[in-house]
Parts: structure tokens; sequence; C-alpha cells
């Protein structure tokens, strides 16, 4: 039964591979749509300063979609993923089969990904006070809602 969860196995390169697909798909999907929150946008240096600074001061102006630092968050949990993708792929290669490097990078970025995970979703928790929004259920139902005006 220790099988079934050993770390090459079959179910996990599956799960490997659907994940990547997924990505691929939503990386497709967002250079495609006309959903204003969905689409991708590469977020400029000052834009990135301007929201940090919103951050600092405690008030952030609400965004459809991500924020700057938000969506680069994304581009690099991707990338991560890829890597991953990568790096579990080569591993098992029989030019690099028996070597370790790919494992063990394979290993430091699987922990990587879980925090840079746990960050977006701490930071999703944080902007959702701060912006007045209630990012989570957009995530999951992909409806924007109604911006809250917190001045009052």
């Amino acid at each position: 039964m220790s099988y079934v969860w050993y770390e090459t196995d079959w179910l996990h390169r599956g799960v490997g591979y659907v994940v990547l697909a997924v990505v691929a798909m939503r990386i497709v999907l967002g250079c495609l749509t006309q959903v204003r929150s969905a689409r991708f946008y590469l977020p400029g240096w000052l834009a990135m300063s301007a929201h940090m600074a919103e951050m600092r001061r405690g008030q952030i102006t609400p965004h459809r979609g991500h924020n700057p630092l938000g969506q680069w968050s994304v581009y690099l949990i991707w990338l991560c993923i890829a890597a991953l993708a990568l790096t579990g792929w080569l591993s098992r290669t029989d030019a690099l089969w028996g070597e370790d490097w790919p494992v063990d990078l394979h290993a430091a970025l699987s922990l990587a990904l879980l925090a840079l995970i746990a960050l977006h979703v701490l930071a999703v928790m944080v902007v959702s006070r701060l912006s007045g929004q209630h990012l989570l259920s957009q995530m999951i139902h992909g409806r924007e809602a109604p911006i809250q005006d917190k001045s009052h």
C-alpha cells in the first residue's frame, strides 16, 4: 500500500502532468479571454512601488483581477510548476538516470511552491481586508464582486 504514495509512482507523475496541463490551459485562456479580471498584464516597477506604498499605508486600491504583486506572484508560481514538471521529467530520463541533482532540485522546488502558495493565500487575506474586496469568492466563482467603498 505504501508504494501507491511513493514519490515516483504513476499517480504522482499523473498529477504533475495534469497540473502542468491546467496551467498551460490557464495561460492560453488568459491570453484569449475578454474577461478583464482574467487577462494577463506585466506590471511595471512603478505600479509595484505604488502598490507597496499603499500596503504600507494600510489602504489598497481595489483591482479587477490581480494587483501588481499578485500578478507577478502568479507568474512565479506557474514558473515553479513548470520547473517542477521539468525536473520531475528529467529525473526519469535515461540520460540522467541515477543523478541526484534533478531529484534534489525537484524536492527543493516542491517546498518553494508550497511556500509561494502559502504566501499567496496570506496575501489574498490581507489584500481582501485592506481593499474591501472578497477576493476568495471572486476566485471561486469567477465573477467580479462589487467594490465596497471604505471611505466611511
